[in-house]
């Protein structure tokens, strides 16, 4: 291609126009060329960190869902997608508020686990919170007077007469104030614990040993040697023959009747020997 044509007859033939500017165009490239060489590190570290950043992002979705088979309970179900296989990871179970996951029970059995809107997991939320202001009020209201009457007990015990209403007798006030320090100052001649539990137990027995029981009266008679049962509350014995015995080896003429009593407290008596040889002992005691 040639630079010019030095032809003077006008501008006929020639072409230098144009070639001037192919070869302004051909510089300006090279200028862009050699600039894009200069920005190379930069345009790299730019593309580094773009494909760092979509690498290091992890998609994922998570519902709300309600264990309907337990109690209600919400759980929040996540999956993870894996962007080399392109598909979503496997579904993982979190209580609200925990990283640890956690299996509902009602995952095993279909229809238990119920997709539910935020919002109605909000109005959860918020229907508990004022279940428990409801129970706090509650017991508020409830508390209030007894802490009012302890403190005004207390401030009866500590100030004494100084604390009393005026509506209410001074005198009585300052005795009230009065026993409470008693009470305090004098337990040590309290009974124990361990006495206490003693006394209980004996007024148990007490009640056991004077509790009215129904005894069965029985009649005998007897002729020779022989003895009374042991353990009866009470018996007589009567010589209705016509010679005299014995009892504890003491006469007892015909005629006569001895009598034994345990006494009070359920005792009972102990057996005793007789000789009726020659005559006949009646012989009543109960049982």
């Amino acid at each position: 291609m040639s630079i010019g044509n030095l032809r003077d007859s006008g501008n006929q033939s020639n072409n230098f126009p144009w070639q001037l500017k192919m070869l302004l165009g051909q510089q300006c490239a090279c200028d862009q060329l050699t600039q894009i060489n200069a920005n190379t590190d930069d345009v790299e570290f730019l593309l580094s960190a773009i494909l760092t950043t979509l690498q290091a992002s992890t998609e994922y979705e998570a519902k709300f869902v309600v264990d309907t088979c337990n109690g209600d309970t919400v759980y929040l179900e996540v999956r993870v997608w894996n962007p080399d296989d392109s598909t979503w990871g496997p579904i993982t179970y979190y209580l609200p508020g925990s990283s640890t996951p956690v299996v509902p029970p009602g995952a095993a059995t279909p229809g238990c686990l119920v997709y539910t809107d935020p919002s109605g997991v909000l109005a959860l939320i918020l229907g508990a919170i004022e279940a428990g202001n409801l129970i706090l009020t509650d017991i508020e209201t409830n508390t209030g007077d007894t802490v009012t009457e302890l403190q005004s007990l207390l401030a009866l015990y500590t100030a004494g007469q100084s604390a009393c209403a005026s509506s209410l007798s001074v005198t009585l006030c300052t005795e009230q104030g009065t026993s409470l320090s008693n009470i305090e100052t004098n337990t040590t001649g309290l009974a124990t614990e361990v006495t206490l539990l003693s006394v209980d137990s004996n007024v148990a027995q007490l009640v056991t040993n004077t509790t009215s029981v129904l005894r069965t009266p029985s009649i005998a008679s007897a002729t020779g040697l022989g003895s009374t049962t042991a353990g009866v509350y009470s018996f007589s014995i009567a010589n209705v023959g016509g010679a005299d015995g014995l009892i504890y080896g003491v006469t007892i003429p015909a005629g006569m009747t001895v009598s034994f009593d345990g006494g009070a407290l359920n005792n009972t008596l102990d057996s005793i020997s007789f000789d009726a040889t020659g005559t006949t002992f009646i012989i009543t005691y109960i049982s």
